[in-house]
C-alpha cells in the first residue's frame, strides 16, 4: 500500500468511523436531527483542526524554527515535527557539502598548475585561479565560452582536437608574454577533458643559463688551447725555431696553461660553493690576521705599483677562513688589476655604531665601473671590458665566487663605483657573526 494509501486508511479509521458511529448512536438515542447536527458538528470541527494545522504547515514552511515545533506536537502535529527535523538534518547536510565544496576549491585555487574543465565541446565548466593567469579564464564571466575563443595561440585548437595529446603543447601567457606554459590534456570522464597548464618559465631559464654557461666555458677555453695548439705544430717542425724562440713560445704556453688552470680551479671552486649550503667548518677568524695577510698578497701581485693601506678596527668574525680569504683575496686582487700604476687601495674592516654590523671594504682608485653594469657584475663569466680582464689574467668567475661565499656566509655586497674616479665594494656581516668584544 502506498503512503497516500496508509494515510486514506488511517483518516478514515481514526477520523470517519468514530463520527459515523457517534452519529448512529444520536439516531437511535434521539432522532436523525440530532445524529445530523452531531456529524455535520464534528466534521467541521476535524475541518478547523486540519485547517489550523495547514495554517502552522505553511508558516512554519516560510520560516522553520524550534518552537513551532513544539507547538505542533501540542496541538497534535507530529508530522510536522518529523518533517521539521528532517529539514534541519538535511539542511545540516547541505551545509557539510558546501563546506567540502568551498574546502575543495581553495585547494584547488592554491595548486600553482592552472586546472580548467571543459566538455566534449570544449565549453569552459570550472577553472581554478592560476588558470586564470596562465590562459586569461575569467569565471563565473567565461562560463560556457569555447576556450578557443579566449587562447587564441596558433595550433592550440588542432592540439585540443587531436586524438593522441600526448606530447604538451607550449604556449605564451595572454596577460604577459615574458611566460611560458605547457598545455596538457587529460581524459575526465567520459566527455569532459581536463587542461593542466603548467609554468616552464623558470625551468626554460634555467636551461637557457646553462647552454651559456657550457658556452662560455666553451669558448674561454678555446683561445689558449688555439694558441697553444699553434705553438706545438712549430715546435713538431725541427729547424724551424731558433732557441730564444723556442724559450718564447714555451714562456707563452705556460702562461696559456696556467690561465686554462685557474680556471678550472674556479669552475670547481664555483661548483662546489653551488652545491653546498653552508660553509664545512667555522671558527672565528681573527680579521687583524686575515687583513695582514691580504695586504702581503696585495703587495706582492702589485709589485710596488700601487699604495696599499690597511685599517682594522673591529673583532672576529665566526666563518670559514679560506673562503673569507678567498672572497677578501678576489676583492683586493680586483682592485690592484683594475687600478692605474701609482694608484690606491685601502682595505678595511670595521663595526657600525648603529646596528653593530662588521663590514669589510676595499675601496680604490682604479677605472670604475659604469652604473649599467653594476648590477650584473657578479654574473659568471660577465666582463664589463673583455679585452681588458683577459690582459689583466681575469677568468670571469671571481665575483661569481665572492657572491656564493658570502651567501655562506648570510653576509651582502655593496658596490659604489664611478667612471675614472674608482670603486669600493662593501661585504656586509650580521652582527651575531661578530665575536663579542672583550
Amino acid at each position: 500500500m502506498t503512503g497516500g494509501g496508509r494515510w486514506l486508511a488511517s483518516f478514515l479509521l481514526t477520523t470517519v468511523l468514530p463520527i459515523l458511529a457517534f452519529a448512529v448512536l444520536a439516531w437511535l438515542s434521539h432522532g436523525s436531527a440530532w445524529a445530523w447536527a452531531l456529524a455535520a458538528l464534528a466534521f467541521a470541527l476535524v475541518a478547523g483542526i486540519r485547517s489550523r494545522q495547514l495554517s502552522m504547515l505553511s508558516q512554519w514552511l516560510e520560516s522553520p524554527d524550534d518552537s513551532r515545533d513544539a507547538d505542533a506536537d501540542r496541538g497534535g502535529g507530529e508530522v510536522l515535527a518529523k518533517l521539521g527535523r528532517r529539514l534541519r538534518d538535511d539542511a545540516r547536510s547541505r551545509e557539510t557539502v558546501e563546506a567540502r565544496l568551498r574546502s575543495f576549491r581553495e585547494a584547488m585555487d592554491a595548486v600553482p598548475d592552472g586546472l580548467v574543465i571543459v566538455d566534449a565541446a570544449h565549453r569552459i565548466h570550472w577553472g581554478n585561479r592560476a588558470a586564470s593567469h596562465h590562459l586569461g579564464i575569467r569565471l563565473p564571466r567565461d562560463a560556457g565560452v569555447i576556450i578557443e575563443h579566449l587562447v587564441r595561440a596558433p595550433g592550440f585548437a588542432e592540439y585540443l582536437a587531436a586524438s593522441d595529446a600526448g606530447v604538451p603543447f607550449v604556449l605564451q601567457s595572454p596577460a604577459a608574454r615574458t611566460r611560458v606554459y605547457t598545455v596538457r590534456v587529460l581524459p575526465l570522464g567520459e566527455r569532459n577533458k581536463l587542461l593542466v597548464s603548467i609554468d616552464v618559465t623558470d625551468a626554460r631559464r634555467v636551461d637557457s643559463m646553462r647552454s651559456t654557461f657550457v658556452a662560455n666555458v666553451s669558448h674561454e677555453l678555446r683561445t689558449p688551447l688555439t694558441v697553444v695548439s699553434g705553438f706545438l705544430e712549430h715546435f713538431v717542425d725541427d729547424g724551424v725555431l731558433d732557441a730564444e724562440q723556442r724559450r718564447q713560445f714555451a714562456r707563452l704556453m705556460s702562461d696559456q696553461t696556467a690561465r686554462m688552470l685557474t680556471l678550472v680551479d674556479d669552475l670547481l671552486t664555483l661548483s662546489r660553493l653551488e652545491a653546498d649550503d653552508a660553509p664545512a667548518s667555522e671558527e672565528d677568524v681573527d680579521m687583524a690576521d686575515l687583513l695582514a695577510q691580504l695586504l702581503a698578497e696585495g703587495q706582492s701581485l702589485s709589485d710596488g705599483r700601487h699604495r696599499l693601506e690597511v685599517n682594522c678596527q673591529g673583532p672576529a668574525v665566526r666563518g670559514n677562513r679560506k673562503e673569507l680569504h678567498s672572497a677578501f683575496g678576489n676583492l683586493v686582487s680586483n682592485a690592484i688589476r683594475y687600478t692605474p700604476a701609482g694608484g690606491s687601495i685601502r682595505i678595511e674592516w670595521s663595526v657600525g655604531d648603529g646596528d653593530g654590523a662588521g663590514t669589510f671594504s676595499v675601496c680604490d682608485s682604479g677605472v670604475g665601473i659604469a652604473a649599467e653594469h653594476l648590477p650584473r657584475v657578479t654574473e659568471r663569466f660577465y666582463r664589463v671590458d673583455r679585452g681588458r680582464s683577459r690582459e689583466t689574467g681575469g677568468t670571469g668567475l671571481g665575483l661569481a665566487i665572492v657572491k656564493h661565499i658570502l651567501l655562506r656566509h648570510q653576509a651582502s655586497l655593496a658596490i659604489e663605483s664611478e667612471v675614472g674616479h674608482g670603486s669600493t665594494f662593501r661585504v656586509v656581516f650580521p652582527s651575531w657573526r661578530l665575536q663579542p668584544a672583550d
